[in-house]
């Protein structure tokens, strides 16, 4: 599936330093009928390269309307071309 913009919202833009210079770092929501698995695939996040970088988090949830998953991933590589990846920061555990 693709990813729906209108389901990723920011709740924070944390600022730090780093080498003299304020960096920030920014967190998202996003919630998605897609499978956990595809979310978190290569190119997920590739329409919106521009918005995210390096370090982003986003909490997701996936799979909603069948088998729901919450993570938060990192994003770890954001390229101007090329793949945008992620990677698994923390799995929540299964409520069931």
């Amino acid at each position: 599936m693709a990813l729906n913009k209108r389901s990723l919202i920011r709740v924070a833009s944390i600022p730090y330093q780093s080498g003299g210079t304020t960096k920030k770092q920014n967190r998202y929501a996003y919630a998605t009928t897609d499978a956990l698995s595809s979310v978190v695939a290569n190119n997920y996040f590739a329409d919106i390269r521009d918005t995210l970088q390096v370090g982003d988090v986003i909490e997701v949830t996936a799979g909603l309307g069948a088998t729901t998953e919450t993570e938060l991933i990192r994003m770890t590589a954001v390229p101007a071309t090329g793949n945008v990846t992620s990677a698994v920061a923390i799995a929540y555990p299964d409520a069931a």
